[in-house]
């Protein structure tokens, strides 16, 4: 959303909930379509919950089924979003906009190293081996001071008396603050839970234990009302009659280069001058 205001509100307001926008459709199926890099990121995690399931019944992978599990996932995701891409021709979208792909070989090999370096390393090893894993919907939401949070960690874990909340991070990690931020994040709507971060910083695995403490709870609180008071105002400038005259734009040119509905944006070959415009249109 600070990223890009107008964005945001196409994909969480328009596109999530109006009836009578004419590209309704078109903006849920563009927001469906991610780059096989994401995609790639995405199969990863589909690895390692289908292993860590396996892993707790007994069956134990090798090294060459982590990469053909992880080839699999990657290639039904590349499938699905070629499928996506296949209905847009409906829109008459032309060819430049969204292509179909293929599953790339350096993705699949840097995918599955991922994984393999995962399984293999040995604190994750412990943990699963001294824990009773259970893996938790990426849909889950919950519900913080009567806002829905989507933001959960992948397994939730126990030992004895111990209970543990886990998280794998693809993206890695800018700084400890946002580590320590995530799990807060994490970690709220449960009592007493160690949250544990596998984090991807240059070619490795780091982990991350933190047991979060009461005022850092209440400041991410602090900090979602405020997010979503924010949320809130940008969504009310459309109005009933989905207007975006009064949406801002992306805040750099940079941040298009990666939008998924640039191809309907006003913005989408001269960002400044879009907004010159719409100064203009609200003076």
């Amino acid at each position: 959303m600070q990223r890009c205001p107008r964005a945001f509100v196409l994909r969480y307001g328009i596109a999530a909930h109006a009836t009578n926008h004419p590209t309704v459709q078109l903006l849920k199926n563009s927001f469906a379509i991610q780059t096989p890099w994401i995609l790639m990121q995405m199969s990863i995690r589909d690895t390692i919950r289908d292993y860590v399931e396996d892993y707790q019944m007994g069956m134990k992978w090798t090294t060459n089924l982590v990469r053909l599990k992880f080839n699999q996932a990657f290639q039904y995701r590349i499938e699905d979003r070629n499928s996506i891409i296949t209905q847009l021709k409906e829109w008459k979208e032309p060819d430049s906009v969204f292509r179909r792909v293929k599953p790339e070989k350096h993705l699949e090999e840097i995918g599955a190293e991922r994984c393999i370096k995962l399984i293999e390393d040995e604190s994750f090893i412990h943990l699963l081996d001294t824990m009773a894993f259970k893996s938790i919907p990426a849909t889950r939401s919950k519900r913080i001071d009567g806002v829905r949070v989507y933001n959960s960690s992948d397994f939730s874990a126990e030992k004895g008396e111990h209970s543990f909340l886990i998280r794998i991070n693809l993206f890695g990690y800018s700084s400890i603050d946002q580590i320590n931020q995530n799990a807060a994040l994490f970690s709220l709507g449960t009592e007493n839970k160690t949250i544990i971060q596998y984090s991807w910083k240059n070619g490795k695995w780091f982990i991350h234990k933190t047991n979060v403490s009461t005022n850092e709870k209440k400041s991410i609180r602090r900090l979602i009302h405020l997010d979503s008071l924010e949320m809130e105002r940008i969504l009310k400038l459309v109005g009933s009659k989905n207007n975006l005259e009064r949406v801002p734009f992306a805040d750099s040119s940079r941040t298009c280069m990666h939008c998924s509905i640039r191809f309907l944006c006003p913005a989408k070959n001269r960002l400044e001058e879009a907004k010159g415009e719409q100064m203009s249109l609200m003076c």
